[in-house]
């Protein structure tokens, strides 16, 4: 009873591997050369035969290989048991590949010669230790016997074992040597578009290279670069470790809300390397069945009953296989799902709290702009009245230290303000009119004295050619030549500085123009070149009494933001050249534009004493600077402490004017101007501000909001009365039409 139960449990196991023994019968009759070449097509073909198919032609040729002589056949299991280990690697089983490539190294070992499989399965196996087992050290050691074995390899395969050693060096902290290595091999596969699988691993490559370095930006630039060729080639468990490191890059700098997005396509190629494996399954299922159909139909004539029977009983053994599979695969997806559900909800959770928090840094932001301008614009107005009226030279003196100290202060502020600003992604680009002559005058003109001050002679270089108006941003543009031309006049003494616009390309509507702002001053060393575009920090360590370290690294954010690059050459005690390329728009309307403008200002004023304006400010030195500052012009003007009394004091009486300011008790200047409006429809009224935030900005320019301009507290003269002379001939001409 006992013999027939193992008679026919062997029959079952017999006929369960009867459509592998008929499919091995195709390469039965092969040779030995032409063997060779199948596993060698094999392991170049894995990702589009699948790994089921893959495996099962490799297991087949390992069992047909005995029939060779003992070389033949040890050289054949060789070849083999490392495609094996490949493809288990390729499928994260660490254990299986490492077990296949010793294996393969133990055949390899009984007989002479193949150089070239012998180096590829010691790189295969320092490749497990590195990755598989993080084993760095032991890596390390199978990459140095390639090494020291041999000298004459093939450029492909010596480059992959330069990869190989690259991140062994990442994982070891030797950077530089794995920087060298890694460049190496970018400029190798990039040439040759079969090598794209290669390629894509070192742009991951850099990307954790760059990671380890603190270079974050950079790092995830050749993530990108490397999960695109990925998906480019559909290469999805390739695309999928990419975006994991990725992922786990932006979580670590804290940039959640883009990890989300990242952990999604993430996702997405998860599924699709599931879709795809159990495509390839249900193919082989269904070439094993074609193999079983071919099989009745030979022996149906002579068995026909018997065969019909073993080819169902191989069926059903099969697809008992397929559904035990189908059932394995479908827990390990829910499981899978329900964890990457988790995920995603810590992520949405996340990213609401990191957007609550930049709301909170904005309003910050926004608050202590106001509240460190504010008493600023007291102290520069008052400083400047002073120097009006008090002529005696020595209180001159003072009173000028004390307004360039006070604007020093200023400066200062701005620039920690306009970094915090561009963390918070709050700046963007305004495209209006410019005249790029205009604004480089006025930017000499303004850093004539300074200049003056060090001995420096200012030059301006601007080439004909360039169009005299162009769509742009202004204000960011001079930012980048006020700070550039600053530093230059820091550090240079008794020299000159050239501001240069030079080198047009025009095309059609756009002009491109290279910038350049030169000295002869004391020069940066190469090692530190890179160094001063990063926050706080500069050239030397003695330099800290100079500046907060934040002009450079500010032009550097608005130069990109204009979609350009700067860059700069300078030698020690010779001077330095920052240059930089950007492109604008041609404004062709501009003439239209100055011809209305300038027969606007054409109209001519009367007496300054005939205009009344209110000073809408909470602030009682504020109030005292801006009367003052109107009174020096003839101007006469009422004070309104609040908006509340503001609406009262314009419902009672004809203004010309009202200057608004923003935050007050009681009303704010915002409430307060839409009151107005609903009783008085064209008097002009500015809004005068401390802050400039992006979003303080905006609501103050809507239509809807009811306010003329704005102008930022604290203002230069020439600025405040240039803006007040416009809107009272604005509003002189709608009132006599």
């Amino acid at each position: 009873m006992q013999y027939n139960k193992v008679k026919k449990y062997l029959i079952i196991s017999l006929l369960s591997l009867l459509p592998f023994a008929t499919i091995g019968q195709e390469y039965e009759n092969l040779t030995y050369k032409e063997l060779e070449t199948t596993v060698k097509k094999t392991e170049n073909r894995i990702s589009s035969m699948g790994r089921v198919n893959s495996i099962r032609t490799i297991e087949t040729i390992i069992d047909i290989a005995g029939k060779f002589h003992t070389s033949q056949e040890f050289y054949l299991k060789a070849l083999s048991y490392n495609v094996l280990g490949k493809i288990h690697y390729l499928a994260k089983d660490y254990k299986k590949a490492i077990e296949n490539f010793k294996i393969a190294e133990l055949f390899l070992k009984e007989i002479k010669g193949y150089p070239d499989l012998r180096i590829d399965i010691n790189n295969n196996i320092a490749v497990i230790y590195l990755e598989g087992y993080d084993k760095p050290g032991r890596a390390l050691q199978k990459i140095k016997v390639i090494y020291e074995s041999y000298t004459d390899l093939d450029p492909d395969l010596k480059h992959s074992i330069e990869l190989n050693l690259a991140n062994i060096y990442i994982q070891i902290k030797k950077y530089n040597k794995a920087y060298t290595l890694l460049k190496r091999c970018e400029k190798h596969f990039s040439d040759k578009p079969k090598l794209a699988s290669s390629l894509s691993r070192t742009y991951a490559s850099f990307g954790d290279y760059f990671a380890k370095k603190g270079k974050y930006d950079v790092g995830i630039h050749y993530y990108e670069k490397a999960a695109d060729i990925a998906e480019t080639n559909e290469w999805y468990r390739q695309a999928m470790e990419i975006y994991k490191k990725y992922e786990e890059l932006l979580i670590t700098i804290g940039r959640k809300d883009l990890a989300y997005t990242i952990l999604s396509k993430y996702t997405k190629h998860q599924q699709t390397a599931f879709e795809l494996e159990k495509s390839q399954a249900d193919q082989f299922k269904q070439q094993l069945t074609v193999v079983e159909e071919k099989k009745t139909i030979e022996t149906q004539k002579a068995e026909q009953s018997k065969n019909i029977s073993i080819l169902t009983l191989s069926l059903l053994v099969l697809c008992l296989i397929f559904f035990c599979f189908f059932i394995y695969n479908h827990k390990k997806t829910k499981v899978l799902s329900e964890s990457l559900a988790v995920r995603n909800k810590e992520l949405k959770r996340a990213k609401k709290e990191s957007d609550k928090l930049a709301a909170v840094k904005t309003k910050f932001i926004s608050t202590v702009s106001h509240e460190l301008r504010t008493p600023l614009y007291g102290v520069i107005g008052l400083s400047t009245i002073l120097q009006d009226r008090i002529k005696d030279e020595e209180n001159q003196k003072f009173i000028k230290l004390m307004k360039f100290s006070a604007n020093h202060l200023l400066n200062l502020i701005n620039d920690v303000l306009q970094v915090s600003k561009m963390e918070s992604y709050e700046i963007k680009l305004d495209e209006s009119s410019l005249n790029l002559k205009t604004l480089a005058y006025n930017i000499k003109d303004s850093f004539q004295y300074q200049a003056e001050e060090n001995g420096n002679t200012l030059n301006l270089n601007i080439d004909p050619d360039i169009p005299t108006n162009l769509i742009g941003d202004s204000i960011r543009l001079s930012q980048i030549f006020i700070n550039l031309i600053g530093n230059a006049n820091k550090f240079t003494k008794n020299g000159n500085i050239w501001l240069n616009f030079i080198n047009p390309v025009i095309k059609k509507d756009t002009v491109a123009i290279r910038f350049e702002i030169k000295d002869e001053g004391r020069g940066i060393p190469e090692e530190k070149q890179k160094l001063i575009f990063e926050k706080f920090s500069q050239a030397e360590k003695n330099d800290h009494g100079t500046g907060t370290g934040l002009g450079l690294h500010i032009v550097k954010n608005l130069v990109e933001l204009h979609g350009g690059e700067i860059n700069i050459e300078s030698t020690p005690g010779k001077g330095s050249t920052f240059y930089f390329t950007l492109s604008f728009k041609i404004d062709h309307q501009a003439t239209e534009t100055a011809d209305i403008e300038e027969s606007t200002s054409a109209i001519p004023l009367t007496e300054t004493s005939d205009y009344t304006i209110l000073i809408v400010e909470d602030n009682k030195i504020n109030q005292v600077v801006t009367k003052n500052i109107l009174k020096s012009r003839g101007y006469k003007s009422e004070i309104a402490s609040d908006g509340l009394i503001a609406i009262d004091m314009a419902s009672n009486n004809d203004y010309d004017l009202i200057l608004m300011d923003l935050n007050m008790p009681n009303m704010g200047g915002m409430e307060a101007t839409l009151k107005i409006r609903e009783f008085n429809k064209g008097v002009p009224i500015v809004a005068l501000t401390a802050s400039d935030s992006h979003g303080t900005i905006k609501e103050i320019l809507d239509p809807s909001s009811g306010f003329s301009d704005f102008l930022h507290k604290p203002y230069k003269n020439e600025e405040f009365f240039k803006k007040l002379e416009f809107h009272l001939r604005e509003h002189n001409v709608s009132k006599a039409s």
